[in-house]
């Protein structure tokens, strides 16, 4: 029950939130500036992990054994044909 409670409340928060951007014009502006705001932020956090995980790519490549091809696969049985 406390699974579906929480999906309740969390609609129900949704739902509020909604209205009131909707309902009063002073916070449609307030909710828009700071939707841009995160995503400039978000876009700084991606591009410092993508920096950070680049650099421990090249940090790594060497220590890395080499890529050995996998060998082929050995034959498979033919399939039995019917006799009559």
């Amino acid at each position: 029950m406390g699974k579906v409670l929480s999906i309740l409340i969390g609609l129900i928060l949704i739902a509020v939130g909604v209205w009131l951007i909707v309902a009063y014009d002073v916070w449609r502006d307030a909710v828009v500036t700071f939707v841009l705001g995160g995503l400039v932020i978000m876009a700084i956090i991606v591009g410092l992990g993508i920096f950070v995980f680049g650099l421990s790519e090249l940090r790594a490549g060497a220590e890395e054994p080499p890529v050995v091809e996998p060998s082929s696969p050995a034959e498979t049985p033919s399939e039995p044909t019917e006799s009559s």
